[in-house]
């Protein structure tokens, strides 16, 4: 799934400081990869980049779930601009390289890497989701929704142009992104 259009992002500068530098290096994670290993992948990225979105996370956190999920959306839909990932590539940015590359634009699963990082930092249980869409035989999408205590979720999916919408789907698959709290040593 892509984007219906490229959209006019705001400039975003005033919130730079909130980010650390990110470096602009490229590393070769595995070859070959496939859609299991980018959702193993993203996880270890969230958790060993968590520092590139905490000041941005208290930022954004509201009085209720659903208030502090819609300003998430609001966050990245308003200020990092979708870009689909070149035929053959797939690329995942910690946090601070998508603030980054904002402007050029990042894809489905840099989104997912920077609302999850938000999400983990706020103690907000989350799951990614991934789908497929008209008769393809392969998952083409993801992003991260939020269990509600009604039975529901929340989808935060910056690539369509609706808060809490999700694009009809012919199939998915949900991945709990699962929080722990270690306080202390073995």
């Amino acid at each position: 799934m892509k984007a219906s259009h490229k959209r006019k992002i705001e400039s975003g500068k005033e919130f730079d400081y909130l980010f650390p530098k990110a470096e602009g290096k490229e590393i070769m994670l595995k070859w070959d990869a496939n859609v299991w290993d980018t959702l193993d992948e993203i996880p270890r990225i969230v958790y060993e980049t968590l520092n590139d979105t905490k000041k941005l996370a208290k930022n954004l956190k509201a009085d209720t779930l659903n208030e502090t999920c819609k300003n998430i959306w609001d966050f990245v839909y308003h200020h990092i601009q979708y870009q689909h990932d070149e035929e053959g590539t797939e690329q995942l940015r910690r946090p601070s390289r998508s603030w980054m590359d904002r402007v050029r634009g990042v894809d489905c699963d840099c989104y997912t890497v920077f609302i999850s990082s938000i999400l983990t930092n706020l103690n907000i249980p989350h799951t990614y989701r991934i789908a497929k869409y008209k008769h393809k035989t392969y998952y083409q999408h993801i992003y991260p929704i939020v269990p509600t205590t009604n039975g529901s979720y929340i989808t935060i999916d910056c690539v369509v142009d609706k808060y809490d919408y999700e694009e009809p789907f012919t199939q998915k698959h949900d991945t709990p992104m699962n929080l722990s709290y270690l306080n202390g040593t073995d």
